[in-house]
């Protein structure tokens, strides 16, 4: 008999079809697999013992965000009026999909503590479903089969994505080929990716904050009322966000006061994968992995319920989950400067001597990241990581008082490198309620005792100062792209428009 947890088990499906694996194993490098479950059932709706209603291809549960993917593999029947063609796929591929993702979206909605990760629906989610009421539900189409009929569609070199075009909504699909708006009513939001584009987001957008940030910003940019978007491809639609800047972060374009249509270019994603800015991007980030290698495996101990409690901790239950999410919360470029950081930790070894380091992130600083390495002595090696532990909680605790704005602080402790084989300590402290006085008096003395934060070289403090492009690109900030008066103008049309446009733009005197 497998002495596998449910939890393990789950952990190890890859959906039922080629298809479904192939997003499956996509979405567990970009979302990591503690998050990322496919094929999960609920018995709503069972009448008795047996096997219970699968709910979506994969679910993705991370804190308050719930990301729900469909995915549909459906031949595109070519025949002599493409029209004809596109009504069977979109309605098979498309409009069946979304109908269905809304589905599980109201199941989850009213009954949360009913989803399991087996057929049987014996083991409930090991991971909790946020409270409706804080949730952010993401609806996630994946589509496959009408890529190179697209590609023929539209001709000209066109890359075949699925365009988007606002205007559309509901039946009126039915007569736009390889074009989406709203397939559901009310204009709720489902994004529709395709074989090219589903890649293309989730490699470039490979952790679950860059991710939903993007879905976030995309549904509000898109949802406005009274502009319709035209927009060649998801890809291109990615390439905007991507090269528009608000302030320090990524954004769309900004919608001049009083246009009714806004259509952004075709094209800028081939130039944007082919620019030497995100090659270099791409080589900086490559550290980063290291970050996403050490959340897998610490989720291997919790999945298999071999995580170990620390001293520190006050209770038995120690929710393990929570301390890897705050792990998995920070994006690409802040775990690049989190990585680099804590190497610093794991290669000092003084003997006798701890070494920290402490990083905040956020602006204000909002999060500590402690890193903590003590070289082991001659103590018993037990005796050495409860000391550890120790010294670890308290970091956690008291970095609250030197920076009053943090909410939590995350501490990850070791021996250094030069020890050899090593044990790690993880540990999460909530520090939004605030110490009472004889709270603050007893950390104070612990303080003094184990050496934590006193007027020591050891302790250097760092803000997120690593830029995502180490070759800084010209970004837009957020200024308007050209704008076009026909919202129903085909793919090459739009192309030559926006071609006349950017060389009357360049050609204007500034």
């Amino acid at each position: 008999m497998s002495d596998e947890t449910a939890w393990e088990r789950a952990a190890s499906e890859q959906g039922t079809t080629e298809s479904e694996r192939a997003l499956t194993n996509l979405a567990k490098q970009a979302f990591l697999s503690l998050w990322s479950y496919p094929n999960v059932y609920t018995d709503i709706g069972r009448p008795g013992p047996g096997d219970g209603k699968e709910l979506c291809d994969l679910l993705v549960v991370f804190g308050n965000d719930v990301l729900l993917f469909s995915d549909k593999d459906c031949e595109f029947k070519d025949g002599a009026d493409v029209k004809v063609s596109w009504r069977r796929w979109y309605k098979k591929a498309i409009e069946k999909s979304a109908k269905q993702l809304s589905g599980a979206e109201r199941l989850l909605r009213n009954f949360p503590g009913r989803f399991f990760i087996d057929k049987a629906c014996t083991t409930p989610m090991p991971v909790p479903l946020p409270d409706p009421s804080v949730a952010r539900y993401f609806l996630v189409c994946v589509t496959r089969g009408a890529h190179t009929a697209g590609r023929s569609h539209f001709g000209g070199g066109s890359s075949g994505s699925l365009m988007i075009n606002t205007s559309i909504e509901g039946d009126a699909h039915l007569d736009e080929p390889f074009s989406v708006g709203f397939p559901l009513p009310g204009r709720r939001f489902v994004h529709v990716l395709d074989e090219l584009t589903v890649d293309a987001l989730l490699q470039e957008l490979d952790t679950v904050p860059d991710l939903v940030t993007y879905l976030a910003k995309k549904e509000t940019y898109l949802g406005q009322r009274g502009v319709v978007f035209s927009v060649p491809g998801e890809e291109d639609l990615l390439a905007c966000y991507m090269l528009t800047m608000d302030g320090e972060e990524h954004a769309f374009p900004k919608v001049p006061e009083g246009v009714a249509f806004m259509g952004l270019p075709e094209g800028e994603w081939a130039d944007y994968v082919k620019s030497p800015q995100r090659a270099a991007k791409r080589d900086a980030d490559l550290g980063s992995y290291m970050w996403d290698a050490v959340i897998e495996d610490q989720s291997k101990y919790i999945r298999a319920g071999t995580a170990r409690t620390g001293p520190w901790s006050e209770t038995e239950a120690v929710n393990h989950e929570r301390i890897v999410r705050a792990l998995a919360a920070e994006n690409r470029v802040s775990r690049r400067n989190l990585v680099e950081n804590w190497k610093v930790a794991l290669h000092r070894s003084d003997p006798g001597k701890k070494f920290v380091r402490i990083v905040m992130t956020g602006r204000p600083p909002n999060r500590g990241w402690i890193f903590l390495t003590i070289p082991k002595g001659n103590e018993p090696y037990e005796d050495y990581r409860e000391l550890r532990s120790t010294i670890l909680g308290t970091y956690c605790s008291a970095i609250k008082l030197t920076i009053p704005t943090l909410h939590e602080a995350i501490g990850i402790a070791s021996e250094p490198f030069a020890d050899g084989e090593a044990s790690r300590d993880f540990m999460y402290v909530d520090l939004r309620e605030e110490m009472s006085d004889e709270e603050k008096a007893a950390l104070k003395e612990l303080m003094i005792e184990l050496d934590v934060l006193q007027s020591n070289p050891d302790v250097y403090l760092f803000g997120d100062l690593v830029k995502e492009f180490p070759m800084p690109f010209h970004f837009r900030q957020q200024r308007p792209l050209p704008r076009y008066p026909d919202a129903f103008m085909n793919r090459a049309e739009r192309r030559r428009l926006e071609r006349d446009a950017r060389r009357a733009a360049k050609k204007k005197p500034r």
